[in-house]
């Protein structure tokens, strides 16, 4: 009885052990080369089939925030389904220092690859924050973090400005938006990794 009940725990013990190597090995690996922030114009196009062009008094300024990754895909098809990259922007503002959060959720990247994930703040966000309606300065940014998930846990992330997990220490609003929800959607789109529809 006794050597029978062994046999079964360690026939078990084995079949746990195996378990967890494949899902081990199915688990993509991420690594965030480069974590960079800067100001852009709003995009000027140009028009045709009779559309009025009309005068913008002043180009507005926004924050593009663009990290840098590759992935190991764990799988034979050398492909990941789906990572979620979430921003933090610290904004010294007119009230202390607030913080705009905004989820990415990045869909078939191909190992191998360099890969770029990018964000937005908008001028009238911006604005709001600082006051600074018209002459917004990168000053205003204390930091910028990310962190990169896969199926609901962190497995990657980088942070520029602040010390340790920072994010964690401060309240979080929403303002930080997808590319593809900007004036922006139409540029660079293969320098981007695929978005999830319906995001």
């Amino acid at each position: 009885m006794k050597r029978g009940m062994q046999f079964v725990i360690a026939l078990m013990g084995v079949f746990l052990m195996t378990s967890a190597a494949q899902a081990q090995k199915g688990q993509p690996a991420v690594k965030v080369k480069k974590l960079e922030k800067e100001l852009q114009p709003t995009p000027l196009f140009q028009t045709g089939g009779g559309v009025k062009t009309k005068k913008i008094p002043r180009q507005k300024t926004w924050l593009e925030v663009e990290v840098e990754f590759e992935v190991k895909a764990g799988n034979k098809e050398g492909i990941v389904d789906g990572l979620q990259f979430r921003y933090y922007i610290a904004v010294e503002g007119k009230e202390g220092t607030r913080m705009l959060m905004g989820d990415v959720n990045h869909v078939n990247m191909i190992e191998g690859e360099k890969l770029y994930s990018v964000v937005y703040v908008s001028p009238a966000t911006l604005g709001k924050l600082t006051g600074k309606y018209k002459d917004f300065q990168m000053s205003s940014i204390k930091a910028v973090a990310v962190e990169v998930s896969y199926n609901g846990r962190v497995i990657a992330g980088k942070s520029d400005g602040g010390s340790g997990r920072w994010w964690e220490s401060l309240s979080s609003e929403q303002g930080v938006l997808s590319k593809d929800k900007t004036p922006y959607a139409l540029l660079w789109i293969d320098r981007y990794a695929d978005v999830k529809e319906g995001r």
